[in-house]
């Protein structure tokens, strides 16, 4: 019980202020001295968020309104051309699939789980199964992922299956890689290869070829030599290469490989008049075409790389 003599007890924590320092002014606000005291306590965190935070996006901002050397104002340009970009486009989709179906068939399947581990006879094995990767450390679990989804087919298991499988219906051809001589009258044109010069009857059609490892020239190869019948339209495609030197650039030699089995098409005006294959030496004719100019082309088909697996995300 408090007497009401004696003296109220002070509740207030207020203590006298520093020495030179107001707290309040007349008003009740915090007055001159009290407001540069907090400046100065808060100024160097500011003067930090100024250089360090705000400066930085400030002058990012600036600089992508201009083009890649700053030289020269573009506006919204470069905004513009990045959300056109297909690339922008598949950022945006595969965010859009982390944030919206990953979570939606998360939280599906652990219903699902939920509901089975309390449902099905075999729970408890059920839940062994489902608690074990739980077990595995994160260590693991990222090598055992990577040697799984790896887009190397020599190294991921899930790409190795696919390329497997595939290769088993359809064989990857034997001669991918291989390019024409830069020195020969060839070019490359959507994956074929073409001669630049016309050929007629009585001119063999020398195509010499670079790039193909030794393990992968086929076994039925022999020795490449030029026709032996020159009448209609005839040539010889070739590995110009020989080991150890030795030889002549753009010329067979016995001692370099033909290539065999090689879809050659003969073209007139752009168009595809007769097709047929090279032979063990890498000889080939077309003796039943009428006389003319020509151009020898080398089917895309020889040349196309083997199937790698899928790319993910």
């Amino acid at each position: 019980m408090t007497n009401a003599s004696e003296p109220a007890v002070r509740t207030s924590i207020d203590g006298p202020a520093p020495k030179g320092i107001r707290r309040h002014g007349p008003n009740g606000r915090p007055g001159a001295s009290a407001r540069l005291l907090a400046l100065l306590f808060l100024g160097p965190a500011l003067f930090m968020l100024l250089v360090l935070v705000a400066y930085p996006i400030v002058h990012t901002v600036w600089l992508s309104l201009h083009n890649a050397d700053g030289s020269r104002f573009v506006g919204i340009e470069n905004y513009l051309s990045m959300f056109t970009a297909p690339e922008t486009r598949r950022a945006i989709l595969n965010n859009a699939i982390w944030v919206v179906v990953a979570p939606s068939a998360v939280t599906a399947v652990g219903l699902v789980c939920a509901v089975l581990t309390e449902k099905v006879k075999l729970g408890t094995a059920f839940k062994t199964v489902l608690f074990m990767p739980m077990a595995i450390s994160f260590l693991a679990a990222g090598v055992t992922f990577r040697l799984v989804y790896d887009e190397n087919p020599d190294r991921g298991v899930l790409n190795a299956v696919m390329v497997g499988a595939h290769d088993a219906f359809a064989e990857p051809s034997l001669y991918h890689g291989v390019t024409p001589r830069t020195d020969a009258p060839l070019s490359q044109v959507d994956g074929a290869i073409v001669t630049t010069s016309p050929i007629v009857a009585g001119t063999p059609a020398l195509i010499p070829l670079l790039g193909l490892p030794a393990d992968r020239i086929p076994s039925i190869a022999r020795p490449a030599a030029l026709p032996q019948n020159t009448s209609g339209i005839t040539g010889v495609v070739w590995l110009d290469f020989t080991r150890g030197g030795g030889g002549k650039a753009g010329t067979p030699d016995p001692t370099e490989s033909g290539l065999p089995d090689m879809v050659v098409q003969a073209l007139r005006d752009g168009k595809v008049v007769a097709t047929t294959t090279t032979d063990g030496s890498g000889r080939f004719a077309f003796p039943d075409l009428p006389s003319g100019e020509y151009q020898i082309r080398l089917d895309a088909a020889n040349f196309t790389e083997p199937f790698a697996g899928a790319t993910w995300l």
